[in-house]
């Protein structure tokens, strides 16, 4: 019996720092155009990513160099001051829809928009990761 109980320390401090690596970061979405695409990007605090939707599924890990620059893009976006949802005055047909969920706020943004410079760099950021894969 007191062999067990330091065993099962350890298990339960490894079960809790699986966790929190398992905790999302950020969600991105990204969603039709002419093929009609739908790709997925979820990536958690400690850097592992899920990429899924139609160009099928792949896992990576970010850098830290690449996590720290995301997660300071997305600090500096400032989700809290941002609309819920920025769209052109005209529709543009075929055109493509990002989300990102950052700290409880989903941010959608169609083609065509106008919205600040500090979603764009998040929005790039996320579509080059997407892109590359790493």
């Amino acid at each position: 019996m007191r062999r067990l109980i330091p065993l099962l320390t350890v298990v339960a401090a490894l079960t809790g720092a699986a966790s929190a690596d398992a905790k999302r970061l950020t969600r991105y979405d990204v969603g039709g155009g002419i093929a009609g695409r739908v790709d997925h990007l979820v990536i958690s605090t400690g850097g592992t990513a899920t990429q899924s939707g139609s160009s099928g599924e792949h896992r990576f890990k970010l850098s830290t160099r690449r996590l720290h620059a995301l997660k300071r893009d997305l600090e500096a976006a400032r989700f809290g001051s941002l609309k819920r949802r920025y769209r052109p005055s005209r529709t543009v047909f075929d055109g493509i829809g990002q989300s990102v969920r950052y700290r409880g706020k989903t941010v959608s943004v169609s083609s065509g928009a106008r919205y600040p410079k500090r979603l764009a760099r998040v929005l790039e950021r996320l579509a080059r990761l997407m892109r590359t894969g790493s």
